[in-house]
């Protein structure tokens, strides 16, 4: 288990982390959500040991986390980070890479290990190869293998899944998930694509300009969202300016149909794929819907919409 307990880090006059309080038992996985900038890399080195809090406490399986002015080389031997980073030895294969993490176990559990490490993450085709020799995505999934080889205690990732394409990304989600789970191995991620968290964590952190502004589970956060910060960051939606005050409005929440109470203008349709966006013009707002069918621009339809978001 990782906790940290008030943590505070200061970077000369420009930046801050504020008061950080979280906690991530065995086998469960956090997501940690910010715009660029919020301090969601500066954290994790912080929990990784790469960085010395100002104030507060980070404990690992309840035994304080040495800071690096106190070791010779900063860092955790049980704690693994996985960056955007190539680390992988160059002039040795990708299972050569994995085994190294495991070079003190018996030859035939060093085998094990590479084998399955790499099924689950769809790498034994690649097991043979050199670095030089792999795409981005698959040093990417090389570099997750070779981190959770050694069973850590806390896997740490920064935008983990960034050069997988969509192929593959789905996949390799599920059998990372499966395998921290299975392995009791804690796991933080910073990700930008939320769609990444809905499908990973167990519970969200939200960071914005180093402070933590709402945590739950992801179905909590986006349905009720503290404030508009938090509601567009986790899903696409927009302000409303009612007689009252503003409220925040998710695009699956207005209904078109020709018998609704109220009347917008089509601006634009967007293809998404599965449906299209449709961008309408309601009493001077810029609305959006999301529909199956396109409509002519210029076309004024009916709507309603089924809830709304308050913030407090």
């Amino acid at each position: 288990m990782i906790e940290a307990k008030k943590v505070n880090f200061e970077y000369l006059e420009s930046f801050s982390l504020k008061n950080i309080n979280l906690k991530v038992q065995k086998g469960k996985i956090l997501g940690i959500i910010g715009q660029s900038g919020s301090g969601k890399t500066t954290l994790l080195k912080l929990l990784a040991g790469l960085k010395e809090p100002s104030s507060g406490q980070i404990n690992i399986n309840g035994t304080p986390l040495e800071p690096p002015s106190k070791k010779l080389i900063a860092g955790h031997r049980q704690i693994k980070m996985v960056t955007q980073q190539n680390t992988l030895f160059p002039n040795i294969t990708i299972a050569e890479n994995i085994a190294y993490e495991v070079r003190f176990f018996e030859k035939k559990y060093q085998n094990q290990r590479v084998s399955k490490l790499a099924k689950d993450l769809n790498i034994s085709h690649l097991l043979g190869k050199f670095p030089r020799e792999l795409s981005g995505g698959e040093i990417q999934r090389v570099m997750l293998a070779k981190a959770i080889a050694d069973e850590p205690l806390l896997l740490l990732l920064d935008e983990p899944f960034a050069n997988l394409d969509s192929i593959i990304k789905k996949k390799v989600m599920l059998n990372l998930q499966s395998v921290l789970r299975k392995e009791q191995i804690a796991c933080i991620f910073v990700t930008h694509d939320i769609h990444d968290a809905f499908g990973m964590v167990d519970e969200l952190f939200i960071i914005k300009n180093g402070r933590m502004v709402q945590k739950g589970t992801s179905e909590d956060i986006y349905n009720f969202p503290k404030n508009k910060y938090v509601a567009l960051l986790t899903g696409d939606g927009f302000m409303l300016k009612t007689t009252e005050k503003e409220v925040f409005v998710r695009a699956e929440n207005i209904d078109i149909n020709p018998t609704g109470e109220l009347e917008a203008e089509v601006i634009n349709n967007i293809f998404k794929g599965a449906f299209y966006e449709i961008i309408l013009e309601y009493n001077s707002n810029t609305i959006y819907a999301l529909s199956k069918n396109i409509f002519p621009i210029g076309q004024k339809i009916r709507f309603d919409i089924h809830s709304v978001i308050h913030f407090d």
